[in-house]
């Protein structure tokens, strides 16, 4: 008998729910009031990575002036980009994905119900568009809205004067100056591309250090790399103020320092995008981190399941694909849990950074007994060819049974690299087991090679 499901949210978690949904035989629909896509397609992982691949490609030309027959008359600089082109390619891009995805749903028969949806009682959504209401029953339902961006205060009550990650794509001009808010992984993304395109860039973070989450090892080197090309860091102060006379905002600090810039981007996280869903006509509670979930996605409501990033475990656009096909699977039957040790976690600047696993701080809190090896790319035969030197690879791994518990890379391809490493980690591979694969030469992935050689 054919299970009757909606998905509501059609981000990374919920189109690929409805997939396997409709796969494993579910009379499955979609619900969508924006773009569909979501977050991921339309405001962030997308168009962010054509954002920086853009300001990656003038790096790396400026970077030909030595190798120019005349050098010193070599006249590019980044103020010869086009704003405006920069954003035609990145709407290009996006256009060109979320039609596929479209026409992939229209393949498959799957209906896509446009409009709000939010539950209306127990086994019942409704979809409102305009003045119209649908309403439809369910066996089964997949929660997936996502999140929207934070704002701390004082931001919080001046969003007039200033931007944020989904807004950022659709500035007006190039921003002259740029005060970017909070050193993780949108922050630290934005002042690469901001800068890659020569504008001036300064990042302000409450706490005393960039990527807290991530080794002490990782943050140190992506900072000395940010800062040899002019990314200015303030830590440990919290802002008071904003204010804006003319185009110029200016933010004050606790100590009463002021900033002043053009721009003023706000990339302090994101919180759950669950007002208007009906949650309390089924009997649940949220906070700003999402909803509550065990660990095969299921809320604590009757054949209601969260993915992604409104269940606040793992606020990464692969993490909500594989909640969502979990999810699937579970309503059709299945047995599968969510495991976040597996999950690389990336920044997608550079140079690149990717993880996995526990850290050596991680581990230790833990109350495990760990060792750690690791290589730099500067010994490596195609980072020097290629001069990608920075950086290194690092495995974590038992000190009495060297399994490998984690890994982290800082450098070359590092957001591709690491799912080698991820492997390791799921498999619980002994270091003398990643030995045995034969590394091409010459690669960037020699490193690990070298760090297993250790």
């Amino acid at each position: 008998m054919s299970k009757k499901v909606i998905v509501i949210g059609s981000g990374p978690g919920g189109y690929p729910a409805a997939l396997r949904l409709k796969a494993l035989g579910a009379e499955v629909s979609i619900a969508e009031m924006g773009d569909f896509g979501g977050t991921c397609l339309n405001r962030g992982c997308i168009p962010s990575k054509a954002f920086l691949d853009t300001a990656h490609r003038a790096h790396v030309f400026g970077g030909l002036r030595g190798l120019m027959k005349d050098g010193e008359n070599f006249t590019f600089t980044p103020d010869m980009l086009d704003w405006e082109k920069i954003k035609a390619r990145r709407a290009d891009v996006v256009s060109r994905i979320r039609v596929s995805l479209e026409k992939m749903f229209q393949m498959k028969k799957i209906p896509v119900l446009r409009g709000k949806a939010f539950f209306s009682a127990p086994g019942e959504v409704t979809v409102k568009n305009g003045d119209a209401e649908t309403k439809y029953a369910y066996d089964a339902a997949v929660l997936a809205s996502g999140t929207k961006p934070a704002f701390p205060p004082p931001f919080n009550t001046n969003l007039d004067l200033i931007t944020d990650s989904d807004r950022v794509f659709d500035l007006p001009e190039k921003p002259g100056s740029v005060l970017i808010v909070g050193a993780g992984v949108i922050g630290l993304e934005f002042a690469c591309f901001f800068n890659a395109l020569g504008i001036p860039v300064t990042v302000l973070e409450v706490l005393p250090a960039l990527l807290p989450n991530e080794d002490p090892q990782v943050a140190r080197a992506v900072k000395t790399s940010f800062e040899k090309r002019g990314i200015a860091f303030i830590f440990g102060k919290k802002a008071m103020s904003v204010s804006a006379e003319g185009k110029i905002k200016t933010v004050v600090l606790e100590d009463g320092t002021r900033l002043a810039a053009d721009t003023v981007l706000v990339g302090a996280g994101r919180a759950a995008d669950l007002g208007g869903t009906g949650l309390d006509k089924v009997g649940l509670e949220w906070n700003r981190k999402g909803v509550k979930v065990s660990p095969d996605m299921k809320t604590a409501a009757d054949n209601i399941y969260a993915v992604g990033d409104v269940n606040g475990l793992s606020l990464l656009a692969h993490s909500a694909t594989r909640q969502g096909e979990i999810a699937a699977e579970n309503i059709m039957g299945g047995h599968r849990v969510f495991d976040a040790n597996i999950v690389p976690r990336c920044i997608y600047a550079w140079p690149e950074t990717a993880s996995v696993g526990v850290n050596k701080s991680q581990a230790e809190a833990g109350g495990l007994q760990v060792k750690t090896s690791r290589a730099f790319f500067l010994g490596v035969g195609r980072a020097v060819a290629s001069g990608e030197t920075e950086g290194f690879v690092q495995l974590v791994y038992g000190a009495e049974d060297d399994v490998i518990i984690g890994a982290q890379i800082v450098g070359g391809p590092a957001t591709e690299m690491i799912h080698l490493l991820a492997l390791a980690v799921k498999l619980k591979l002994r270091r003398r087991d990643l030995k045995e694969m034969i590394f091409a030469h010459p690669t960037m992935s020699e490193a690990i090679n070298e760090a297993l050689e250790k």
